[in-house]
């Protein structure tokens, strides 16, 4: 059986397990400026200004993923940075983002670390790079080409493909040029521990060491050499979390009972799990919240989940969970198929519930046949003392709550006819 993971099992999830430095989605209106952001404008100016951009990126089982909406990069513009919520001066960095290049180009750098004082002292360099077969490759340098060269891996990504980058940078106590700057690189699943073999590096380049790390910054370069690409869900933290409890999802189903839609779904652990939005959509309606179910914090165990959708309209349905984090990250999860309420077979009058009542119920009924439906209520004496359907029905599966506040107590009896069908059932009204 496939496994989802509720949050990302491999790195970055918010936790006080560990710092996290950067927590970037773009969940912004498309449109606006990063500066309205957090976003912090030093060079290009108002050219080519970096904006919002819809639609955000994608990656299975990344925390950053399908959150919010992007930025876009392309040339010879403004660039800038966010700061980290603290300065680092030891241990390791990590940034992990997702990216998809449009366009690779001869070789520029369009993300780098800088100090906390500086908007000049790039380190850590990504750069991105064509080659002649149509692929591009990732690279990194520490600080200028000059200082210890530009460091490519092997040209596998293609163009218009969302890939996950981890940038890291490690400070070594000693020398004042050994710092160590690697990336890794992923299409497809990301080990929930650091990996001991990197796409590119470890490089410690000739350059003196940065003081420290402050700042991440976006950058457009030159319109002969940079790419076009979307970047997304930047998450700037100080260790690759390879002590947190993964979340698994490992299993989701549905059981259809008439007009009910019971949902399951089970845990094999969790991490900071608040609980699970259910949400529902049609071919009639967009996606809905039609309920909460409460999560178990951090448990090493599995956990069954269940929620019930009643009383729906004949049709096809689909379904989502909207897992939360008690830090507000959260993921989506769709059951893997849709939900068909077909038409009832028979006709059929239910049970009002509940019964006995005060002051209103339910009364549900199928329609096997297009046609006209009464459903109407008497008193112990025979009187007619409320008409509730009255018309024409489509076959299907049908509810009416009734309100009985104005009816004095006592035993009530309601039948539906349509039809050669007639059938009566007895409720008890209790004030």
């Amino acid at each position: 059986m496939k496994k989802l993971l509720l949050l990302l099992c491999f790195i970055f999830i918010s936790s006080t397990s560990y710092s996290q430095f950067i927590a970037e989605d773009f969940d912004y209106p498309a449109g606006d400026s990063l500066g309205a952001h957090g976003w912090v404008s030093f060079s290009g100016g108002a050219t080519n200004r970096l904006l919002v951009t819809s639609p955000g990126l994608t990656y299975t089982d990344y925390v950053g993923s399908g959150i919010g909406n992007a930025t876009t990069l392309i040339n010879s513009g403004q660039d800038a940075y966010k700061s980290l919520s603290s300065d680092q001066t030891s241990g390791s960095v990590y940034t992990s983002m997702m990216v998809n290049v449009t366009t690779a180009r001869t070789g520029d750098y369009f993300a780098a670390y800088l100090p906390s004082t500086s908007t000049t002292l790039f380190n850590a360099r990504l750069y991105v790079k064509a080659n002649l077969n149509g692929f591009y490759s990732f690279g990194i340098s520490k600080t200028t080409a000059g200082s210890g060269g530009i460091f490519y891996g092997d040209s596998v990504f293609s163009t218009g493909t969302t890939y996950l980058i981890v940038l890291k940078y490690t400070f070594n106590i000693g020398s004042t040029t050994d710092d160590e700057v690697t990336l890794y690189a992923f299409s497809g699943a990301v080990p929930s521990t650091e990996p001991g073999t990197a796409y590119v590096g470890p490089i410690t380049g000739t350059a003196t060491d940065i003081a420290n790390i402050g700042r991440f910054a976006l950058r457009q370069g030159s319109a002969a050499s940079s790419p076009d690409m979307v970047v997304d869900g930047i998450y700037t933290d100080g260790s690759w979390n390879n002590a947190v409890l993964p979340v698994e999802l490992s299993s989701f189903s549905s059981v259809i009972n008439n007009r009910d839609v019971t949902l399951n779904w089970t845990t094999a652990s969790e991490l900071n799990n608040s609980g699970f939005d259910i949400e529902r959509s049609s071919a009639i309606s967009s996606w809905t919240k039609i309920g909460n179910v409460t999560g178990n914090g951090t448990v090493s165990t599995s956990v069954n989940y269940s929620f019930t959708d009643r009383g729906l309209a004949a049709g096809n349905y689909s379904y989502r969970l909207k897992q939360i984090d008690f830090n507000g990250n959260f993921e989506y999860f769709n059951l893997s198929s849709e939900v068909n309420i077909g038409v009832p077979s028979a006709y059929k009058l239910s049970q009002n519930y509940p019964n006995p009542f005060n002051p209103a119920t339910t009364i549900s009924y199928d329609i096997p046949a297009d046609g006209k439906v009464s459903l109407k209520l008497f008193d112990m004496s025979g009187k007619e003392v409320a008409t509730l359907v009255n018309e024409v029905k489509t076959a299907g599966y049908y509810s009416v709550n009734f309100n009985a506040a104005n009816l004095s107590s006592g035993i009530y009896f309601y039948e539906l006819a349509s039809g050669d069908f007639s059938s009566v059932k007895k409720m008890m009204l209790v004030k």
